[in-house]
């Protein structure tokens, strides 16, 4: 079940009931946990079997999870071994392709599994069971252990006052803001169906396809070091802009040119001097100052400062933002005076 996005907390209210759930918002990665009878398996939000590359979690659910055949819908989130603070997706993201050195990675960049939801338990499917009584049973199954395994941490409430506090309270801890959630509405998979909401009070960020990409310059001549990037209009990719910004020259310090040079250097179509024009495979998550309207790209929009803010390789092409959605947020900024 996707969520879609609330602007204002009146808006959760409008679309999710009073009360409502809200829930820490962890800038994690979606996992969907399956146990059937001794053996678990892991599926990333693509359906990919990441369970070889996160055995820890396999070592919470056994002994922190009642039940012999259940699935339950979490997000695995990075943090800081000396703060225990959380840390953002691009710390774990390595994890998720990995193939060897497991064990010193998860010494390294260990998770904690927050389960927000319990789709089927014992023989029985809960997806049209309400919302709230598929979080009672969560806290009944799940004994919780910090920086482990828990139920995410959640305030049902009607109260906007309440909500900002617990707002604050996220962000403190290192979370991007809260989940909104129906507390009667069943579990409605592959659906923006407003039984789920994200509240992040910030410029929503876009998951961009990158579909050209230039050769750097001197010491970055060795790197495709800027990239064009679209968004989805159907089957077709429309430019919005490039960006540049957000990458690191050393890969120890995080997503590096390198890496990005590595993904798409075999996806080159063709290449006209210092552009390489690159299959649409490779999504990223792009933040930006404003979305102004231009005549240069084809989408009829660009976005002002965007800068690289993580690699979504747990995203297609055909999950990019579309470009309804960039029409959307340039519909909000004008609302809001920006």
């Amino acid at each position: 079940m996707l969520a879609m996005k609330a602007d204002t907390i009146q808006e959760g209210f409008e679309k999710a009931g009073k009360p409502l759930e809200a829930e820490f918002k962890l800038d994690g990665f979606r996992v969907q946990i399956h146990k059937k009878g001794s053996e678990i398996k892991i599926f990333t939000r693509r359906l990919e079997n990441v369970t070889r590359q996160f055995p820890e979690i396999t070592e919470y659910v056994n002994k922190h999870v009642k039940g012999d055949n259940f699935i339950l819908d979490a997000e695995a989130a990075g943090y800081e071994k000396a703060t225990k603070k959380y840390m953002p997706f691009q710390s774990i993201s390595q994890r998720i392709k990995r193939k060897y050195g497991i064990e010193k990675m998860a010494e390294d960049y260990p998770v904690e599994v927050n389960v927000f939801d319990v789709i089927a338990y014992g023989s029985r499917s809960l997806i049209s069971e309400p919302f709230k009584k598929r979080r009672e049973l969560l806290e009944k199954i799940i004994r919780p252990a910090e920086r482990k395994i828990l139920p995410v941490k959640n305030l049902v409430t009607d109260s906007q006052q309440e909500i900002e506090r617990f707002f604050g309270e996220s962000k403190e801890n290192g979370n991007e803001g809260l989940m909104f959630k129906n507390l009667n509405a069943p579990y409605k998979p592959g659906a923006r169906v407003g039984y789920m909401l994200k509240y992040k009070k910030t410029m929503e960020n876009l998951d961009l396809v990158i579909v050209k990409a230039e050769w750097g310059e001197g010491k970055r001549s060795k790197w495709l070091s800027s990239y064009t990037i679209a968004c989805r209009n159907g089957r077709d990719m429309l430019e919005l802009g490039k960006a540049s910004t957000g990458l690191k020259e050393k890969p120890e310090e995080g997503l590096s040119f390198e890496e990005m040079t590595s993904l798409l250097k075999p996806l080159i179509i063709r290449e006209e001097g210092k552009t390489a024009f690159v299959k649409p495979k490779v999504v990223i998550e792009v933040g930006y100052e404003e979305i102004q309207k231009s005549p240069t790209y084809e989408s009829g929009y660009a976005l002002r400062f965007p800068r690289v803010i993580r690699l979504r390789d747990d995203r297609r092409a055909d999950d990019a933002s579309t470009l309804k959605m960039v029409e959307q947020y340039y519909g909000e900024q004008k609302k809001k005076g920006n």
